[in-house]
Parts: structure tokens; sequence; C-alpha cells
């Protein structure tokens, strides 16, 4: 009885249009492999064992780069059948190097009955198992796929191969002679008239319609051809009758899955990623770090990560404090089950232990197919890794590379494809993106390590297959008028070229010469997203247009001056807090826009990107001095000269324990987790000792200058607290709270330190001048003093001083003309309830302002 021929296709795209089961030339190789004890290396096991016979047969300074610059060469001559030893004796230098690797990397394959999958083919075709095959709907074939169609096809078999004049057919000519000589019947490849046209170069195109458009970038080429692809789906058209394709997938599949979600349109890309790119990949690569000592940033990161399956105790504020790592993180109630995982003693204990975490997620990730296909991926590579513990999580990272999945999967939408999954099925619509040259056709290049003439040498005197760069280039042209081809009669076909790829000027593809094509630019402008209609100013209908045209209102409105506006610093009523700070105050005199976000809004900025980091240090220095001074006050140490000298002497004590009191704090400060703090503390603990020492050989004026205790003077107060209502112009009374640093008293004449962690007196704006020029601070703290004191008789006008910690300097404060006007123009502030922009004229005082990423100021 006569058996039935097995069909063989190439793509899915031909055994649908056939209505066949899918079956290639590959999948049938495996099947015939079965039961022989051969199995094909998974990447992961192929590539350590190539690294492995590149050391071993090469020696080279850096096995695992060297293994993947030839790891191309190796598997072409693998792929070829080539007879190794001879190479390795009698090719030349280059040659026989490259096949040395390869019989090393063959060697360590069969003792572990593996193959490398470049061998597949060949070594089926060895094995002397005759099938009755019908190969349809292929436009070339390959060094394998004729390899084992010659071993493996029973007389009588048929092979449908693509044949055409000229050079482009030289290749196919041969494996026609080369399969007829065993008995196989070779037919030729029908094509439409508009395949046929590209191969004759002709530019009749019969019934099709063809065109060729031109874009000014890859943005605008996607955009395009996807509103297309979306008015011909609201059409009716069934997304099966569509093929998009781009030669370079991976370059146009990131941009179509953006476009396409900006437009609604589902998309699909099958390009395959590695699994470290999913989540789960890198769940699993945090894991492995953690592993290794629960390192703080990867510990921390695990714990965060949307798929982590342990029900998650730590405080990880608390934890972003500490810093913790190791046994540390014990304290803080590390999941116990992490623990569990970390005292695995085997690689088979660690690889069972994360295919336990694989298992709670399946119910997680159930609605993700890229996340469902990485779990089995992942769930089936982890054996690759039981060999031993110490090498699980230097090979966990490598198999979370070679392991991979498709890139977007799913179900429905449209398809990206590559020429290869689309060629010889049946389309009404066809869009090719990337008609420019060197995108389609993919350009040839020489291998460094098997170069041209190699190749040549390898064909010419060993009779070794190898691909030559002409056989490369007209095995592009026959797949590509294979997809022209697969264009059904009154069928469209698209070719859209870019004229920038990247951000270099690109020709066009000679393959639209061939056709006699000419890109224009699209007759019409297709819109298939808001984003697309806001950009043309087409808002009829969206539903942001009333917030566009409130927001266009009010940026018109401070363009002209029209004053405060809700949306810069307008209540629309008067402010009356029951209290105000010194520092509220001297920001709402310098720019009232900054008093809104710091002291109405309560806005803190990004702590993590460095907003307040100056403020906090000026924080710490503040801590440390009273603290110091404190402790010599305690002690009966009141006089200048002896605070100072026990400041000077346990000065590196009293920074130690404030650092260690905020550093536990609730509320510690950010500045002191970030990696470089230990440079800034020193810093810091510099600027505080240049501060005291005493220096030789300089003036008294000098030395009275740089002076922070007056030798003779006692230390009365430290951080003292004064608190009064003061009159603000028109507004009335409010409550004005703030700490003065350190009260000095000397006789009946006191004097008010404030320390500065500047290089220059902060001023507030001069309301007369517009400039920042007034001293705030220093005579506001006096005027609370005065307020406090009120009834008690007259007292002698203390002296007032800021202490610039950076330059170690102090300078006298005195009281201007305009501080009482500047205290009329915050009330008039307060009363009006108005906050707009408005700092100096010089803008000095937006610089490492708070407010600048909210600020509208019209400069």
């Amino acid at each position: 009885m006569e058996m039935e021929p097995v069909v063989l296709t190439p793509n899915r795209a031909v055994a649908r249009r056939l209505g066949v089961p899918y079956r290639t030339l590959s999948g049938l190789a495996r099947e015939l492999l079965r039961g022989t004890g051969l199995e094909v290396a998974s990447p992961y096991r192929a590539r350590r064992l190539l690294v492995q016979a590149v050391g071993e047969a090469l020696a080279p300074k850096d096995p695992k780069g060297f293994a993947a610059a030839l790891e191309g060469p190796v598997r072409s001559l693998l792929r070829a059948g080539a007879e190794l030893e001879r190479l390795e004796r009698e090719a030349s230098p280059r040659v026989a190097r490259v096949a040395k690797a390869a019989r090393r990397y063959r060697e360590l394959l069969r003792a572990r009955n593996l193959l490398d999958p470049a061998e597949l083919l060949v070594e089926a075709g060895r094995l002397g198992k005759r099938l009755c095959l019908d190969v349809r709907g292929y436009p070339y074939l390959g060094q394998g796929e004729l390899a084992f169609l010659l071993g493996v096809a029973a007389p009588g078999s048929r092979v449908e191969l693509l044949q055409t004049e000229g050079l482009w057919g030289e290749v196919n000519r041969k494996a026609k002679a080369a399969l007829e000589g065993v008995g196989l019947e070779v037919k030729p490849l029908d094509l439409s008239p508009l395949g046929q046209a590209f191969l004759q170069g002709s530019k009749e195109f019969g019934g099709y319609q063809v065109q060729a458009l031109r874009f000014s970038d890859m943005e605008a080429e996607v955009r395009h051809v996807l509103a297309r692809i979306k008015e011909l789906l609201s059409r009716g058209v069934p997304p099966k009758a569509i093929a998009l394709v781009a030669r370079d997938d991976r370059r146009y599949g990131p941009l179509v899955a953006a476009v396409g979600f900006e437009q609604g349109l589902p998309v699909r890309l099958l390009y395959r990623i590695p699994v470290g790119e999913t989540r789960l990949g890198g769940l699993l690569a945090l894991l492995g770090e953690a592993l290794q000592g629960f390192p703080y940033e990867a510990t921390l990161r695990l714990l965060s990560h949307p798929f982590s399956p342990w029900k998650n105790g730590v405080d990880l504020d608390r934890a972003r404090r500490l810093r913790p790592s190791g046994e540390d993180w014990r304290d803080l109630g590390l999941p116990e089950e992490l623990w569990a995982l970390d005292q695995a003693t085997s690689g088979r204990d660690l690889a069972e232990g994360f295919r336990q975490v694989l298992k709670v997620l399946e119910g997680r990730v159930r609605g993700w197919p890229r996340e469902r296909a990485a779990l089995e991926a992942l769930r089936d590579g982890l054996r690759e890794l039981e060999e031993d513990k110490e090498g699980f999580f230097q090979g966990l990272s490598e198999l979370l590379f070679h392991l991979t999945v498709p890139a977007q999967p799913g179900y429905g939408g449209v398809e990206l494809h590559t020429p290869l999954a689309r060629y010889g099925g049946s389309f009404r619509y066809l869009f090719v993106l990337g008609m420019a040259e060197g995108l389609t056709p993919a350009p040839v290049a020489e291998d460094p390590l098997l170069g041209f003439a190699e190749v040549k040498e390898l064909k010419e005197r060993f009779g070794v297959p190898l691909e030559e760069a002409w056989e490369a280039a007209a095995r592009e042209a026959l797949v590509f008028a294979a997809l022209l081809g697969s264009v059904a009669e009154g069928g469209e076909v698209v070719l859209t070229y870019p004229q920038v790829v990247g951000r270099d000027p690109a020709p066009p593809s000679p393959f639209l010469r061939r056709l006699g094509l000419e890109p224009v630019p699209p007759q019409e402008i297709l819109v298939a997203s808001p984003v697309e209609a806001r950009r043309l100013g087409l808002w009829e209908g969206d539903a942001l247009e009333a917030a566009m045209q409130a927001a266009l209102e009010a940026e018109k409105g401070r363009l002209k001056g029209d004053g405060s506006s809700p949306h810069h610093g307008a209540t629309g009523s008067p402010y009356r807090p029951e209290s105000l700070c010194v520092s509220a105050l001297q920001d709402l005199a310098t720019c009232p826009f900054r008093f809104f976000v710091q002291h109405v809004l309560r806005l803190a900025g990004d702590r993590e990107a460095g907003d307040g980091d100056r403020q906090d240090e000026g924080a710490f220095l503040h801590a440390v001095l009273a603290q110091g001074v404190e402790a010599a006050v305690a002690l009966g140490k009141k006089r200048g000269q002896e605070v100072h000298s026990h400041l000077w002497e346990h000065l590196e004590a009293v920074f130690d324990r404030v650092e260690q009191a905020l550093a536990n704090g609730e509320n510690s400060p950010y500045f002191l987790r970030r990696p470089e703090w230990p440079h800034r503390r020193n810093r810091l603990l510099w600027t505080l000792k240049r501060v005291l020492e005493e220096r030789e050989g300089v003036s008294e004026k000098q030395r009275e200058r740089r002076r922070l205790f007056s030798k003779d003077a006692e230390v009365l107060a430290v951080e003292e607290r004064v608190e009064g209502e003061l009159q603000l112009g028109g507004f009335g009374r409010v409550k004005v709270v703030g700490r003065v640093d350190r009260i000095d008293q000397k006789g009946s004449k006191r004097t008010l330190w404030d320390y500065k962690h500047a290089y220059q007196v902060p001023k507030a704006k001069d309301p007369e001048t517009g400039t920042l020029s007034l001293d705030f601070q220093l005579p506001l703290y006096r005027q609370l003093l005065e307020a406090a004191r009120e009834g008690q008789g007259e007292g002698v006008e203390p002296e007032m001083f800021y202490y610039l910690l950076p330059k170690a300097e102090r300078v006298e404060s005195c009281v201007s003309a305009g501080f009482e006007r500047a205290l009329e123009e915050v009330g008039r502030r307060l009363a009006e309830g108005s906050f707009p922009p408005e700092p100096d004229g010089e803008g000095k005082a937006c610089r490492g302002c708070l407010a600048r990423s909210l600020c509208r100021v019209g400069r």
C-alpha cells in the first residue's frame, strides 16, 4: 500500500494557504532523531560548551569573547557537514583555527549525546531513513535543507522550488540537478505576475496596485502604515488578509508597538527577546543577586518588584535609612522563604526553589502571554543549572540571556513579520516597511574570522558548500520575490521608504529601482489617534480641548502681565495661618511663589534627586555646633574661649553622635543614605575644623573676622526659641516664631548669631529697588526679641552676626530702611492671598529654589 507523502512547508503562511498541517524540514529532522539518543543542545548549553571548546583548543585570553566571535563560523562549518579533521590539517591558518575549535566543540557535544542546532538537518540526513516527501513553497534551499533532502527524501518525492533565469537562479539550478540526480521530482514554484515582474525587472504589474511612499523618518512611516491598516480593519477587512512586513523587525518592532498602542491598534511582535527582558526574568535575576549575601540594593529591589511573591513584612522606609546587608536583614523581617532558599546546599535545591517561586506566580501571569511563555521557558531551562551551587548564579545570568520568548505575543491583531514568515501566503494587502538601502535587502557582510577569501577556499578546494556573498544576495531577492508573489490577484502592495534611518540619511532600496518605482509622499494625511489629531490642530470632539483652552488662556494672561491667577499662586482669599516661621517670611519677602510652594502647598521637592540636600546639610552642621556648645555649657564652660577649646577637642565625637542619631531617626535625611555620603561627610567635617582652627600668621583684624566665639563673652542660650506678634502693614498682627542659633552676653550687651551653610548672607528682595539686597532674618529676630521684652524697659541694642561656615567668616547684620517696607509688602501679599512668581530682577533668588520645576516666572 502506497503511503501518503509527508507535506512540508517553510512557514505557516504557506501551510495556511494550502490547508495542510504546518510541518517543516527541521521539525521532521527532530522527529527522526528521536530514539537515536541524540538531542539538540539548548542555546545555553551550546554556548557554554563552545566557550569550553575555544578555551581548550585555542587558549585565548578571553574565551567568552572569542567564542562569541567564533560562533557564526563554527556553525557554518557544522551546518555544511565539513570534514573538520582535514580542514585542521590542510586548510589555511585562519580556517584551521576555526576547524580546530569546531572539532573540539563537536567532541564535547557528542560526549553528552548532544547536537548543535546547526547540525540538526545534516545529522538527521545521515540516519539513512527514507520517506516520501512533498516539499511545497520553497523559494530557496539552504545548505542544511538540501543535505537533509538528499539523505531522507525517497525516490519519487516532490520538491517545489523557485526557478528563474540569470544569476539569481544559479543556486536553485544546482539544487535542482542534485535532487533530480537521486530520483526526486523538482517542480517550479509558481509565482504571481507581480513576483515574476520583480525577478524579470519588469514595470508591468498586471492587475496589482503597487505604490512606493516616501516619509521623512521611520516614525512618520509607521504612523501612516498603521493608520492605513486601522482604516482597513474598520471597513471590515479581516486581519488575516493583511500582511505587515519589515526585514529588520527588531528595529521596527518597538516603534510599531508604541504607535499601535497610541492608535488603539492591537499589534503582535513575534521576534524573540531574552527572557531576562521580561518581568519574570527580571525577578529571577534579582533573586539570584539577593541570594549572594543579600546586598542592600538587590534585596530592596527584589522586595519592591511587582511580581514579588513573598508576604513583605519589611519596613522599606526603615531599610532605606539603615541600608542593611547580609544578616542585618533578619532584624527587619526578611521573609523566611528567602532565608530558607539561601540555605540550599546544591544547585538542584536552588533550581527547585526557583521553580517553586514560578509555581506561585502561575496565576498572576495567566493573562500575560509573554510572561506566561517566559514562565514555561524558565521552568524547563532551570534544569541546566542543577550541576553545582557555585556555578548556579553565574549560569543564571547566562540562562536569562539565552532563553528567548516572543517580544509581544497575544491573540488577534496585526502581526509584524519578516519576509521569511510571510512569503507564500495569500494576502489582499501587503505593507513592507523599511524599503531603504541597508534595511531591505539586508546588507551582505564579511565575517571577520571566515571572510570571503576563506569561504572561496573552502568551497573550491575542500568542497564545503558555504554560502558566498552573491548567493546571500540572491537568497534575499528570491525571498522578496516570493513575498510579492503572496499577494492575491487584484491586491494592493504598499512599499514605504524612510529617508532617515536613525540619524543617517539613506537612499531607496535597490528593490524599488528594480520595480521601476520612485517613492513619493503620501497624497493624504491619515489621522488614527487623538495625539496625531492634536499635532494637526484638529480639536473637534477632543475631551482635552477645554482643558487646553483654559491652559492657553492662563498663559496668555501671564504673558500680558494680568497679575496672579490660580495657576501661579493666587489663593482667592486672604491667607491667615495660625503662625509663620521666620524662614517663611523671608521666602515671602524674597519671592511670593517660593513661599506659596514651600509653605502653603508644602511641596518638598524630589529628595532622591537632591532637592533639599543643601538645607539638610546646613541643619546637620547646626546640630553639631548646637550639641557641642550645649555640652560645654553643661560642664560650666560658658566663656567663649572655653567653649571654643571644648568644641575643638570633641568635634569628631559630637559629629559622629549627630550622624548616628539622624541616621537612626524616623525621618532620616536622604543625603545620609547616598553612596557619596562618606565624601560629603569628610567635606562637612573639614568645614567645621576650618572654622575652629587657630591660624598662625594672620592679623588681629582677620582673626576677629574669623572668630566664632568672642573670648570674653558668655554663651547665654543655644537654639533659643523666640516668638511674638508682629504688625505686618495693613494685614494686622501675626504670630511669628523662630529659633536663634546662639545668644552671647558680655556685660549688658547681647550678641545674636545665625550660622549659614552658604558663601553669602541670604538676602530678601527690597520692595523699592527690586534687588536682592535686604538684610531680613536677624533684624526680624531682633524685632521678635524686642516684642517679647515689651514692657520690661529699654534694653541695649544687640549686636547681630551671620557666620558663613564654608568661608569661616562672620558678617555683621544691620537694619536698613527697607525692612519695614518689606514687612508691609508681606502683609499685603497675605491679605490678597496672591503669591505670583516675582523674584528679584536679576533672578538670583531662583538659584537653588525648590519651586523652579513649577515656576512660570515671565523672564
